[in-house]
């Protein structure tokens, strides 16, 4: 019961480690300190973009209402799922600059 609880509100555990990793090995791979807000502007950004895009798309077959709620409830979910790659990712390339500066 408990992992199928954790698969649903998580459905791709995988995706935050992996991001994670890539993180780490970008910031090992980049000297210096990355503009951190930047990224996470830049990824709520695109989250914002994909959720106005296919939602549009969407809400053009959907009638009256319940495409204006299709649109509001696909942006914030682009945003968040967009959120829950770019996280990882920069706090992955925080212990990669830590690790930059131990080597």
């Amino acid at each position: 019961m408990r992992g199928e609880l954790l698969w649903m509100i998580m459905p791709f555990p995988n995706l935050a480690v992996i991001s994670f990793v890539l993180g780490i090995v970008y910031g090992l791979l980049h000297p210096g300190k990355e503009n951190r807000f930047g990224m996470i502007k830049r990824a709520i950004g695109l989250g914002v973009l994909l959720g106005i895009l296919f939602g549009l798309l969407f809400a053009i077959f959907l009638p009256g209402f319940l495409g204006v709620l299709f649109l509001g409830v696909s942006i914030l979910s682009f945003v968040m799922f967009v959120l829950l790659i770019a996280l990882p990712f920069v706090i992955g390339t925080i212990v990669g600059d830590i690790i930059e500066a131990l080597i």
